[in-house]
Order: C-alpha cells, then structure tokens, then sequence
C-alpha cells in the first residue's frame, strides 16, 4: 500500500504548492503573522488567527494541523485533538496528523478499547485512507485515460502483443475507475458528514434519555472521540468506541 501511496505522491506535493492559492491577500497576511507569532511561541495569539483563517471559510490540512498544534502548545489536548481529527479527514494518510493524535490520546483520561473489526474492514479502511477525495478523484480521471488507450489499443493495433497488453489494460483501468470512485465516495462523505465529535467539557455524565433527569449510565471526560447516532433538542446520543451508548448535551462537544 506505501508503493501506492508513493506513486500519488505528486497529487500530495501540488495540493501542497497550491494552498497559498486557496487564500486571499488579506487571509495570506493573516498566516504568516499566525505562523510568525507561533514561532515566538505565543500560541494563544496563533490560535486566535488561525481560527479567524479558518472563519473566513478557508479550509487545509496544514491550516488544521497549525491549529492543533497550537492548541497542544497551549495546553488544550481537547481542541488539540479536534483540530488534529479535522486535519486527518482532509489528508487522511498523513503520518504526522496520525502521530500527533495518537500521542494526545496518550495524555486523555479515558482509555477506551474499541470494538474488535474484522481483518477486511481494517483494510477496507487503511485502503481508503491511503488517499483523500480529490486524489481518488484524480486516480479515477487517470483510469479512464488508460480505458480509452486500451480500446484504441486493442481495436486498432495490428500487433498481437499490443492487442493483448490493451484487452489486459482495459480490465484493469475498469477495477482502477470503480475502486477509486467508492473510495473517493467514502471519503467525500466522511469529510461533509459530520458524526464524530470531540468532548470539551471536564467531566460529562451520559444518561439513558435526552433530558437531564435521566439516568446517569456512565462517565466520559475531555478529550475522547465519540461517535453521534442520534439528535434531539439539545441533546446528542452517542456511541463510545466499546460500543456503549447514551445522551449527552450538545454543547458538551464539538463535532469534527
């Protein structure tokens, strides 16, 4: 999987080269004097303009990355690991991103064992992560390329190796199409929709209905990715990484 990884290196590098394109003047200014203020380490002042970045509608993985950074640097590992998570759907094959959340996770109260998956569903998932949406995206304009040489080839070459090597071609270009538009799908609804959340509050009681006078079921604190099954007025139902559910109040977390 790294040799695939490494083969879309390029796509990685020209997102990279082309984020000072996806921000105004006045943005570009705003995240030099953030990246300035936090190489003196005054981290709450980087804070401060990254997010007004990031609140302008501006969105990266770099951007993201910053952000957390700074807030770990500040002391925050709960809006560290929020913003380190947000970063993580942009690029989701970035090592630094999965270094940088694993090490937050250390320092959390709560340590929780997930559900055991299957061997196919963990690599269903390390597959679809190699890559974001817009490079499956980019894969997939590539297998079609491949599709129509491969009919040229094979209906107009007058060579028999050549007509093989286009009918070989054409069946694989077929399995690069679907398989990158599902993964580029995937990816495309885990970054719009969001249903994981991050804890904010210290100390957070989950009950077994959304009001506060339901029954305390357990007791979860800052810092631990939950998953959102359910909403309702004011209240979400959550689902914990062992499996465990229940209500929390809405504003006791912020969704990734």
């Amino acid at each position: 999987m790294k040799t695939i990884r490494y083969t879309f290196l390029l796509f990685s590098l020209m997102s990279f080269l082309s984020v000072s394109a996806c921000y105004g003047n006045e943005d570009e200014q705003l995240l030099r004097r953030a990246d300035s203020v936090y190489q003196q380490e005054n981290y709450a002042d980087a804070i401060t303009l990254y997010e007004q970045i990031a609140a302008n509608g501006n969105e990266g993985a770099i951007l993201f990355y910053n952000l957390g950074n700074a807030y770990y640097k500040n002391g925050d590992n709960a809006k560290a690991l929020l913003w380190y998570e947000r970063a993580l759907k942009l690029d989701p094959a970035d090592e630094d991103i999965q270094h940088n959340i694993a090490f937050v996770n250390r320092k959390i109260i709560d340590k929780i064992d997930p559900v055991p998956e299957t061997l196919f569903a963990q690599w269903w998932q390390k597959v679809t992560n190699l890559m974001n949406e817009r490079q499956w995206a980019v894969l997939s304009i590539i297998g079609s390329f491949l599709l129509f040489l491969s009919i040229g080839a094979y209906l107009f070459a007058r060579s028999g190796g050549v007509r093989t090597t286009g009918f070989a071609t054409f069946w694989i270009s077929i399995i690069i199409i679907v398989f990158s538009v599902i993964f580029a799908h995937k990816q495309k609804e885990k970054a719009t929709h969001h249903t994981e959340a991050i804890v904010m509050d210290l100390v957070v009681d989950a009950k077994n209905a959304p009001n506060a006078g339901g029954k305390n079921l357990f007791v979860i604190h800052e810092g631990l990715k939950v998953q959102i099954t359910n909403e309702m007025n004011g209240w979400v139902e959550i689902r914990l990484p062992n499996g465990e559910k229940g209500w929390i109040a809405q504003n006791s977390i912020e969704k990734i």
